[in-house]
């Protein structure tokens, strides 16, 4: 599935820019032979995921478009979880390619919290907690067993602790991300 999934994505792309997928263009794009582009055009017709008409070209059919736009969201949110560790634009894109095809929405979900994306109607800025002002904040990632996920931090004139009073040590302070708690 996964070459037809770089094919929904290539069409995918066309459209976005008001064009049909030609063979030639898919060809170009995906770096393989119109023979080749034709052979998966006409699987790709079969399983209801594009209406393809040789010589005309090929649109995604609904089906076909939601897989395409699940398949760049993954890449967009793996990518950018890749850049946001600190690695360099090129590996991560690279990266964020491959994992696009392996990656199921419980995995991109969660990574788009701890990246702060938009999702679903939620806007949730997402902040290192040495970085934050005073108020209580939802742990959402912590390298430190003693802070769990969802926990609540309190935040008070420089001091950092949970609910419960345990303080929070300074030498992680830099590595927990927490959101604002409503």
């Amino acid at each position: 599935m996964e070459r037809a999934e770089e094919y929904l994505e290539a069409i995918y792309d066309l459209q976005k820019n008001g064009k049909v997928a030609k063979t030639g263009d898919l060809a170009k794009i995906l770096k393989v032979k119109p023979a080749s582009v034709t052979e998966m055009l006409l699987k790709l017709k079969e399983m209801g995921y594009v209406d393809y008409n040789p010589y005309k070209g090929a649109i995604l059919t609904k089906s076909g478009e939601e897989i395409a736009k699940r398949i760049k969201r993954h890449y967009n949110i793996a990518s950018n979880f890749f850049k946001f560790i600190g690695i360099e634009d090129d590996v991560a894109e690279k990266l964020g390619c491959e994992l696009e095809h392996h990656m199921n929405d419980e995995v991109a979900d969660r990574l788009s919290v701890i990246l702060g994306f938009k999702c679903g109607g939620c806007e949730r800025e997402i902040k290192r907690l040495k970085c934050v002002s005073d108020g209580i904040y939802e742990v959402v990632s912590s390298p430190n067993p003693e802070l769990k996920v969802g926990e609540l931090i309190k935040v008070e004139k420089g001091k950092f602790e949970t609910l419960d009073g345990f303080e929070v040590r300074e030498e992680i302070l830099d590595l927990v991300l927490v959101r604002r708690s409503l």
